[in-house]
């Protein structure tokens, strides 16, 4: 199962510009992701690939309960303590790739949503409270923020993809009841009316991203930048896939530099209390 696009790793520029004391959190973070993610490769053998995900169920139980054996969610459980705050809830992320593994079609809108919110109650929402204190009254805005933008950012990240991940045998599209055929959704340059779902839905996940964005108090803004940089990534995201249509996006050259200058503004225009620009209304 591919994170995102290996020519533009926005979780690269997510960790490069952290503030300093979430570092560890979120390099640790996107190991457990990245190991994950690893257990629903294609190619991997499904007994191995069931194992991997038994053992991570109770890895990430163990997290729960502040007991964890491995390096990454030990560090995960320090950086919690530390804060005051409870260890970080990822068990729905195995449950996030038990539905990747067994490559099920989405057949309804609020399936799809499950699914996602699964990696966005996990990973981002994770993100987004490690540098708040268990008390912080900024927690409440945080957690709004974050079941709203969480879902939004990993869809754009596979809409992105769309194509490589239908051939795969996964569709990140509702398909219906009684499903229509994927088919098309592996096909490249995409038809007329994928190509017209595709943009009309990146159109409301960037309308989703700026309104969850405004509705932040000016206070939440610098403790949020993280996740607030990974917002305007995906933005930028969504951008160049409507700009790509009918095609998939096939990232420039100096791509990586350019989303790096991005990354850094938006990380700068957070902790200075700002929205970054293209989030701000």
């Amino acid at each position: 199962m591919m994170i995102e696009s290996p020519a533009a790793p926005v979780r690269e520029f997510v960790l490069r510009f952290a503030p300093e004391a979430l570092r560890s959190t979120a390099e640790a973070l996107f190991a457990v992701e990245q190991e994950l993610a690893a257990t629903a490769r294609e190619g991997l053998d499904h007994t191995v690939a069931h194992a991997r995900l038994d053992w991570w169920d109770e890895e990430l139980e163990r997290l729960a309960a502040a007991t964890p054996r491995h390096p990454t969610t030990r560090a995960l459980a320090s950086a919690a303590a530390a804060a005051g705050r409870s260890p970080p809830d990822l068990r729905a992320l195995v449950e996030a790739t038990r539905i990747e593994v067994a490559r099920v079609a989405f057949l309804e809108r609020t399936e799809l949503d499950t699914y996602l919110g699964h990696w966005g109650g996990s990973i981002f929402r994770t993100l987004s409270l490690a540098p708040l204190a268990g008390a912080d009254p900024l927690t409440a805005d945080a957690e709004r923020f974050a079941a709203r933008s969480g879902p939004a950012v990993r869809e754009i990240e596979l809409l992105a993809a769309v194509t490589r991940h239908a051939l795969a045998g996964r569709v990140f599209v509702p398909l219906g009841d009684p499903p229509t055929p994927h088919v098309p959704w592996t096909r490249e340059p995409l038809g007329g009316d994928e190509s017209a779902q595709l943009r009309s839905r990146l159109g409301a996940l960037q309308d989703t991203l700026r309104s969850a964005a405004a509705a932040l108090p000016d206070a939440a803004r610098g403790p949020l930048s993280a996740t607030l940089c990974w917002s305007r990534l995906a933005l930028r995201t969504a951008a160049a896939c409507e700009d790509a249509l009918p095609g998939i996006p096939r990232p420039a050259r100096l791509e990586p530099l350019r989303r790096n200058l991005l990354a850094w503004r938006a990380a700068v225009a957070a902790a200075r209390g700002r929205l970054p620009r293209g989030l701000a209304p």
